[in-house]
């Protein structure tokens, strides 16, 4: 017996645990830096490798994965492009991942209404436009903008760094699980179900909804839903690209339907009747409404989502009132930069020229 459970628990549980459980520092990185020659074995052979250009040349910088000028760079190095970079990446990752699931499960969903019959809801060209124009945007924007937490919190306060990558915060099987699977799983159910049980009859002469007229407003629910979520819910900090990220997705689907609309053809393909839909479409206020109402829920959805876990991981609290700390530094700052503009003539002259 004693035998079993020890294979039992070296070959079944263990490895369970160390896929779900991460509370341990199991899932470091070696780094190696140096400066000659004689370092490159060195910086080839870890995980990753750092350079300094200096006396001795410029080998260690060619055979490196990153390169600095001095020693003393290396602390914003990790401990604030190093956070951001994992940061980036995981967010993208999931993003990535998150976006397919929610969209492509909508798919199975609508089988259940046409007795999986294998028919399609959503049109060939537009399927196939998803991750190409649709959805490409929002996620490229957090792969390349994002910063949790700005540069002098994250020097001064060391600790900050070792909750994401030697812990693996943001990567691992629960927080796929959180941010991609039950996400992803909830928002294709409503996403799809809800339109087809509405059926708010717009297809020509107020008839009940098509095929196409409703893939339309499922992909519209979709397209605006991952827009919103992974632009807005999954970041920390939004900027300028943020914004036109998520106004050029939506841009881009009107355009397309709009386009597709008018020059696919007049008889049906594939059992589509696309020609002049969108436009009768776009002229109906349950549509836009229906837009709006049913990519309100799934949001919603996150939020709660968020709010539980949140309550339940002690550094998602640890970073939310990092972040709260730092708005609220910085709105005392720009409110102290706008008296001393009004207070002060010459301030204000320079600032103007």
């Amino acid at each position: 017996k004693e035998a079993r459970r020890s294979v039992a628990y070296r070959w079944v549980v263990r490895p369970l645990r160390r896929l779900l459980v991460h509370d341990d520092d199991s899932f470091r990185v070696t780094l190696a830096i140096g400066d000659g020659g004689n370092d490159i074995a060195m910086i080839q052979e870890s995980h990753v490798g750092i350079g300094i250009a200096g006396q001795e040349g410029l080998q260690a910088s060619r055979a490196a994965d990153f390169s600095i000028g001095q020693f003393r760079f290396l602390q914003r190095l990790v401990l604030v492009h190093g956070r951001w970079s994992y940061v980036r990446v995981s967010q993208f990752v999931m993003g990535t991942f998150y976006k397919c699931m929610a969209f492509y499960l909508t798919q199975l969903v609508f089988q259940f209404m046409a007795g999986f019959s294998g028919t399609s809801l959503f049109e060939s060209w537009t399927l196939s436009m998803y991750n190409t124009l649709f959805s490409i945007l929002p996620v490229l924007v957090v792969g390349v903008f994002e910063q949790d937490l700005r540069p002098h919190t994250l020097l001064d306060y060391p600790e900050l760094y070792r909750d994401m990558g030697p812990r693996n915060h943001l990567f691992t099987v629960p927080e796929f699980l959180r941010r991609v699977v039950v996400p992803g799983i909830l928002h294709a159910i409503v996403t799809a179900y809800l339109p087809l049980a509405a059926d708010l009859h717009l297809g020509e002469h107020a008839a009940s909804n098509d095929r196409y007229t409703t893939s339309v407003i499922v992909y519209g629910i979709m397209v605006l839903t991952v827009a919103l979520k992974i632009a807005y819910m999954d970041v920390r900090r939004w900027v300028l690209f943020t914004h036109l990220a998520v106004v050029a997705s939506l841009a881009l689907w009107l355009v397309w339907n709009a386009v597709l609309g008018g020059l696919y053809p007049t008889a049906p393909q594939d059992g589509f009747f696309v020609r002049g839909v969108f436009s009768r479409l776009i002229a109906n206020a349950a549509f836009w409404l229906q837009w709006i109402v049913f990519a309100t829920i799934p949001l919603c959805l996150s939020v709660l989502l968020r709010l539980v876990y949140s309550v339940r991981d002690p550094v998602e609290r640890r970073l939310a009132a990092w972040c709260a700390l730092e708005r609220s530094r910085e709105h005392a700052q720009n409110k102290a930069r706008r008296r001393e503009w009004l207070r002060n003539p010459d301030a204000r002259s320079f600032h103007q020229i």
